[in-house]
């Protein structure tokens, strides 16, 4: 499964570098080979994350606003993912809510056997499935967007620029999704006599946190370009923040709707006295 999230990038720049009929054909041949393979699973999630970045880049080269191609092209691929795998479960004779907790609960039992330490509620995890897909789904997008250009580099292809495309370093969610957000947390937090409501809430929210990672990843790269960090700088500091510290990059990307750290970032200017100027 991680490997076609890291994928990704390579996805994008075979769409964008050979079209259309290319992309969809190799994406049909390989969902193919991995359902023929018996990779159910696999083949699920590659047509999800196939279909999720076809659609962003046909909305992209339309002019259509990032964040409503990601929008829609998310919603699309978990939409497909969800029936996708909703006929796989009837096939392998899972119909009811209790046979899925099963399955996961087999799941549960054997990473708890490798690693005592780690508890899982079955349970939960069905609940959170939902937000699982669609996050998964936005890693893939971000980090084919993320390594898209280096990816054309490394393949020494031709990389054409759109007046709608992504600027990563202005990467900021719209205003109105802060209010998703707290409205989410709120949700989780205080019970409004409804479970469901607590369970969609807490989706909501999970996706919520993974979008604003991305923003304060934005914020730490703004920062790391003030301060003209090198490579090994930049190396250690992305494996401290973003394997020990993740969710305080999505705290930063949160806070940065009031304090707009980039902006501030900016306006940085050392004196001119300044020996290591």
């Amino acid at each position: 499964m991680m490997t076609v999230v890291m994928g990704a990038p390579f996805i994008l720049a075979l769409r964008k570098a050979f079209g259309p009929l290319v992309y969809w054909i190799m994406g049909l041949l390989a969902i193919g080979a991995a359902w023929l393979l018996q990779a159910q699973p696999l083949a699920v999630a590659m047509g999800s994350i196939w279909m999720t970045l076809g659609l962003y880049v046909e909305l992209e080269k339309k002019d259509v606003r990032w964040w409503v191609s990601a929008l829609v092209s998310i919603f699309v691929g978990a939409l497909f993912g969800a029936l996708a795998g909703w006929r796989l479960l009837l096939v392998q004779g899972i119909n009811t809510l209790a046979e899925l907790e099963k399955l996961v609960e087999q799941f549960t039992i054997k990473v708890q056997q490798m690693n005592p330490m780690v508890k899982l509620d079955p349970a939960i995890l069905v609940q959170q499935i939902p937000s699982a897909v669609i996050i998964l789904l936005v890693l893939a997008l971000g980090g084919g967007l993320i390594f898209e250009r280096r990816i054309f580099s490394w393949l020494n292809l031709p990389h054409e620029k759109m007046a709608s495309q992504l600027k990563l370093l202005e990467y900021r969610l719209p205003d109105f999704c802060i209010w998703v957000a707290m409205t989410a947390f709120l949700l989780t937090m205080v019970s409004f006599g409804g479970k469901a409501i607590a369970v969609f809430a807490a989706n909501i929210l999970n996706v919520m946190i993974v979008l604003y990672f991305f923003q304060g990843l934005a914020v730490l790269e703004v920062f790391l370009n003030t301060l003209k960090a090198g490579v090994f700088m930049r190396i250690l500091t992305y494996i401290i923040m973003i394997g020990q510290l993740l969710p305080f990059l999505s705290v930063v990307g949160l806070a940065d709707f009031w304090l707009d750290f980039r902006s501030r970032l900016r306006k940085i200017r050392r004196p001119k006295d300044d020996p290591l100027k």
